[in-house]
């Protein structure tokens, strides 16, 4: 159309060149618009626009064994994305056997670690990598030890009481022995845990959430 129109282009042409710096983008965008295609106006750039990276939560949601089979940078992520439902954490705490070496309540046999403060602790972030790696990092308190005492004895677990001549040790499974200080030949604490990897392995995002939330809310 343009083409066929010089009188209105030279218009514009003349009034491009009175145009100062604020007002040549009106013809820019007039070229743009109208499809123009006078050279000297040139076109308007267009600026492709960073599209920030999106966690599809309901596609978290309804996918199984997500834990195993993603990087922990992943899991991470999404865990910083997924509040969790602490009542669906406590049925899982039991479903996936921690119960079966940690307690919740002071009321309990005391097995492992005491997960009934754990909250007080560490925060969601430290209990998700506490269970991804759990030789990365051990707490204090949680770290396990191995005695060896006379009378060719062994032990290995976690001391919960110590005086000058005594030490209470208890084993994951929850049997205590109390083992006189005098009777122990050697004492080392061990650079990993008794917990094994991959206990998390068949939960999805949402089910782990769920469940270092309902622990980081333990704070007894």
């Amino acid at each position: 159309m343009w083409a066929s129109s010089p009188a209105i282009e030279k218009l514009l042409k003349a009034e491009w060149s009175k145009a100062d710096a604020n007002g040549k983008p009106f013809f820019i965008d007039l070229n743009s618009r109208l499809r123009m295609d006078i050279p000297e106006f040139g076109v308007e750039e267009v600026v492709a626009t960073k599209e920030e990276p999106k966690v599809d939560l309901e596609k978290i949601r309804n996918q199984k064994g997500q834990i195993g089979k993603s990087s922990i940078e992943d899991i991470m992520l999404a865990m910083a994305k997924l509040p969790g439902d602490p009542l669906k954490g406590k049925a899982l705490f039991t479903q996936q056997g921690c119960i079966a070496c940690h307690s919740i309540t002071k009321g309990e046999t005391m097995k492992g670690p005491f997960m009934g403060q754990i909250g007080s602790i560490m925060n969601r972030e430290q209990i998700a990598e506490s269970i991804l790696k759990p030789n990365a990092s051990i707490s204090q308190g949680f770290a396990t030890v191995s005695i060896t005492a006379k009378g060719n004895k062994s032990y290995t677990g976690f001391i919960t009481e110590e005086s000058a001549s005594r030490v209470v040790l208890r084993t994951i499974t929850g049997e205590v022995f109390t083992i006189k200080a005098s009777d122990i030949l050697t004492r080392k604490e061990m650079e990993t845990s008794m917990m094994p990897d991959g206990l998390a392995n068949a939960l999805s995002y949402e089910e782990f959430a769920s469940l270092i939330t309902f622990l980081s809310q333990q704070k007894k």
